[in-house]
């Protein structure tokens, strides 16, 4: 068995980003829409023990961090400049690791507004 197919194919960083736009863009769009879905079910059965939607709202979260590191340099460009990718990293860090230190106003607040703001200024 060779060991070249398991080789990365070398990348054109001039193609790369317009390749990947459609499927992070579509990704962007399925969140906007998770994000409606758990605003929907309300903020008290976010606020449950145990919450099923709150654990989704984590899981928005943690791709949306994702999808942000893997947007083209012309969407970056887009986004809004009260934005801080830093802030995007932390939340992530602190959800995906389960410290317990988020605070749920906060990560209510993200998927109800600033998520949605972000998605609806890069997609255009």
């Amino acid at each position: 068995m060779s060991d070249e197919r398991f080789r990365p194919r070398p990348r054109d960083p001039h193609t790369a980003d317009l390749n990947r736009w459609p499927a992070v863009r579509d990704g962007l769009l399925d969140l906007l829409a998770e994000c409606s879905m758990i605003v929907d079910r309300g903020r008290s059965e976010f606020d449950e023990a145990r919450s099923l939607t709150y654990r989704a709202a984590e899981a928005v979260v943690i791709h949306f961090d994702d999808l942000l590191g893997r947007l083209p340099d012309d969407r970056l460009a887009m986004l809004p400049a009260d934005l801080s990718l830093a802030a995007v990293r932390r939340t992530r860090n602190i959800l995906s690791h389960d410290d317990r230190r988020a605070r749920k106003e906060i990560v209510w607040d993200v998927v109800e507004h600033r998520i949605p703001a972000v998605i609806l200024a890069v997609v255009g």
